[in-house]
Order: structure tokens, then sequence, then C-alpha cells
């Protein structure tokens, strides 16, 4: 039953070799990426266990690489991805052996690379930018009204409806209650994770508005009268809030922060005054947590108190494991463990036990230089105007933030990777337009000297 996975496979192919990747990115990958938990694998034996989104990117990528692998010109964002997935593939491949890494080779093939390069060379064009996005937001929009469901109800109907075709797998996703409420987890799994792709719809929606790219009103399937642009923008909130993630909840202040910076008349004074006011925010935090964990003897803690107390412990105890081996770590679920401390809250920790030092320094490295190129280019855009790289620079700042209480795991992971080489497909599509430019005025110089020559003589 687990086979039908090579459905999205099939789906891809088809559609890419008929009506080219773009379409196959749009009309296959994304939704199989954003509505089909990567919880689910089909089970091959002797080869790796691909999840949905993984076999839809196997075609989709060679197909890329085939038709626009000639028009790659090498960045140094792009040396970063390939090194971070060879190292983490070969590092679990150190602590587990082939047998068992071979999933995660696979994963760093076609979760990492792979939709790192497609939006790299497939997201070239403006129309293209707002075709992705629109997609990206539609498809949130959709799971993030079936998430109401998963509220009132309190279970998921994104595991529950597609489990029976995957016996003994996804059991250990259940949803959680915070204050009462059911978390909504969607087809991410995990709230945390929901809470993350709820915050980068949001922000793509926001830019989206602001370049007046969605039509006045819904008309499809149904006509309603309401602000299409609004509605979408409240219901990805409330989806953003039903997740109870504190995480994701502060990384969309911070996203919030940079929008406001991109809206602002002077974007270079209005990006100081929000840097100023962000680190003197986290200097507070740093100082009112504290305060928070000076737990008196004899007095009862809360809920957030012990969450926050079993970080800080956890911290203290793994860091010294994580410098034993702190090249390649120690495996994808080889690390010793502290009794009573099996789950690690934090990625960056988690990363640096699973495969070391060099692998966080990349990860950490290609996501700053990312947020720098997008502010830098955002500061040289007109002021007022749409900011897809202010958009991208809050994103990825927003997601630093939440891996600190969360894994980089299930559809987050290529997601990151795709949104990161679609940062960079930004780029060097701007300077294709300044050569350009360049190349039409050096043309207009060239032609214009003969007349000028001629009028001399």
């Amino acid at each position: 039953m687990s086979l039908i996975v090579y459905l999205a496979l099939i789906a891809a192919a088809v559609v890419a070799l008929r009506r080219g990747p773009a379409q196959a990115l749009l009309a296959v990958y994304l939704p199989v990426l954003l509505l089909i938990p990567d919880s689910f694998r089909a089970i091959t034996p002797g080869l790796p266990d691909p999840t949905f989104s993984q076999a839809a990117m196997v075609p989709l990528f060679a197909i890329v690489i085939l038709r626009h692998g000639r028009d790659w010109q090498p960045r140094l964002v792009d040396l970063m991805v390939v090194a971070y997935g060879v190292i983490v593939g070969y590092s679990d491949f150190l602590g587990r052996g082939y047998n068992d890494a071979q999933n995660l080779m696979f994963a760093m093939l076609f979760a990492v690379i792979g939709p790192y390069f497609v939006a790299r060379l497939v997201i070239t064009s403006e129309a293209m930018q707002v075709a992705v996005a629109r997609r990206f937001v539609i498809l949130l929009f959709a799971a993030a009204l079936i998430g109401l469901f998963e509220a009132r109800f309190g279970f998921n109907p994104f595991h529950v409806y597609l489990r029976p075709f995957f016996p003994g797998q996804g059991l250990g996703w259940v949803t959680t209650f915070r204050h009462g409420m059911a978390r909504v987890a969607g087809p991410f799994s995990h709230a945390i994770l929901a809470g993350i792709m709820m915050v980068i719809a949001y922000r793509l929606q926001r830019w989206l508005e602001w370049g007046r790219h969605w039509e006045p009103r819904f008309t499809r399937p149904i006509d309603l009268p309401w602000d299409k642009a609004r509605v979408i923008r409240i219901v990805l909130a409330v989806a953003a809030f039903m997740t109870v993630a504190r995480g994701p909840w502060i990384g969309a202040a911070v996203a919030a922060a940079i929008d406001l910076v991109a809206r602002a008349r002077d974007r270079r004074r209005a990006l100081a005054i929000a840097s100023a006011a962000l680190a003197a925010g986290a200097a507070v935090g740093v100082v009112m947590l504290a305060q928070y964990l000076d737990i008196q003897p004899g007095v009862k803690m809360t809920m957030s108190q012990e969450s926050a107390l079993y970080r800080k412990v956890l911290f203290e105890k793994y860091f010294a494991i994580a410098l034993d081996h702190a090249w390649f770590g120690w495996g994808l679920t080889t690390w010793p463990k502290v009794p009573g401390m099996e789950s690690i809250d934090n990625y960056w920790l988690l990363l640096s036990l699973m495969h070391g030092l060099p692998a966080l320094g990349l990860l950490v490295g290609m996501m700053t230089i990312s947020v720098v190129q997008c502010l830098r280019r955002g500061l040289a855009e007109p002021t007022q105007s749409p900011s897809l790289a202010f958009t991208f620079a809050g994103i990825f700042i927003a997601i630093f933030v939440s891996l600190g209480t969360v894994y980089l795991g299930e559809q987050v992971l290529p997601t990151l990777f795709f949104l990161l080489g679609w940062a960079q497909a930004l780029h060097t599509s701007e300077r294709r337009a300044i050569r350009s430019r360049s190349n039409e005025s050096a043309s207009a110089r060239v032609q214009a000297a003969p007349a000028f020559r001629a009028c001399i003589c």
C-alpha cells in the first residue's frame, strides 16, 4: 500500500516532460510538499524509503539539471548547500552504517540539494515568483482551514485518513494540547513545525498583498463578496495562533519588524532602529529568563518554567557530549542519551550532536549570508515598493529563532532549502537584469558612434 508514494514521482515526471519543470513545480511538487505529511514513506526493500515530496523531487530535479544546468553560475551559498548535504550524509554513514543511513543520504539529495537547485534554476522571473508565492499561500490557506477542524475535534485528519495506507507509520504523531487548546499540526505533524510554515505563508501573503497580486475577491469555487487578501491573511494568522507555539510567534514578531523596515520611507534608518530594538529586546529577554528560572526552594514551578528549565539543563548536559565528536557528530540517532532527556528541543544543539560543528556552521552560515544578501538588496530597492528580499530576510530570521525550540524536520527541511534557493534566484535574476541593461546601453553607444563620426566628417 505504501507504494502509492511513487504516484507523486510519476506525476512529477509526466508534467515536467510535457509542460516543463515550472508547471511540475506548481502543479505537483508544492501540493505534495505542503499537503501530505513527510512522515509517510514508501517501504522499498533494498532501496531508500522516499516520502511523497522526495519522490516528486527525483524526476523534477533530474529534468531541471538537464534543461537548466548550463545556465548555472556557482555562488557561495550553492557550494555551502552541497557541502552541508555531503557532510550530514557522511556523518550518518560513519555513525550508523549505510543500511541505516541511506534514507538520510537520500533525503540530503532530494530534500535539501534538490529543492534548493530547483528553486535556484526555475524561479528566475517575476511572473514565476508571483506564481510560486500564490500557490504556496493558497495551499497553506487550505491547510489552515482544515486546521479549524483539528482544533475543534482534537484529531489530525491529514494523519488519520492517510494512516491506513501506511501500516505502522506516523503513530508517534498525535494532537497535543496546551492551555486546554488542541494544538493544530496539520500536514506538518508537529504544532511548532506547523507554526513555522504558517509564518512563512503569512509573510509571502503580505508581499503578494502589498504588490496587488491578488484578485479583489474569491471567485472559485464560488463567488464570495469578501476581500480575498484580507481573508487569507486573517485565516493564516488564526492558524499560526492555533498552533500555540511560542517559538514561531517570536519569530513572527521579528519578521514583522523586518516588514516594517521595508515599508519605511528611509529603510536604512528604519533598519538601524529595528536592529537596536531587537538587540535590546533580546538582552531584556535574557535577563527576564534568568529571573524566571531563578526558582526559590519550596516554590512550585509552572509548566512553562519546567519547560524552560528543561531546555537550560539539557543544553548544559549535551554541549560537552557534542564536543566529544565535534567534527562529524554521533549520527542521526546514536548520540549518548542523558537519562530523562531524550528529547532535544533545540535544533542547533541537536545538529551539532548528530552531525558535528562543521554542519552546524554551514547551516548557520548559509542562513546568515542569505539574510545579509536580502537586506542589502532590499536597501537598494526603491523605497515603499513591495520587497521580496525583505520578506525572505524576515522569513529566514523567523525560522532561525524557531529552530531554537524544535528540530528541523518533516516538510520544514525541504521548504527552508527551497526558500534559500529561491532567494539566490532572486539575486541572480537581478544581476542578469543589470548585465542586460548594461549590454543594451553599450549596444546603443556602439550604434550611435558611426552616426556621430559621419556628422563631423
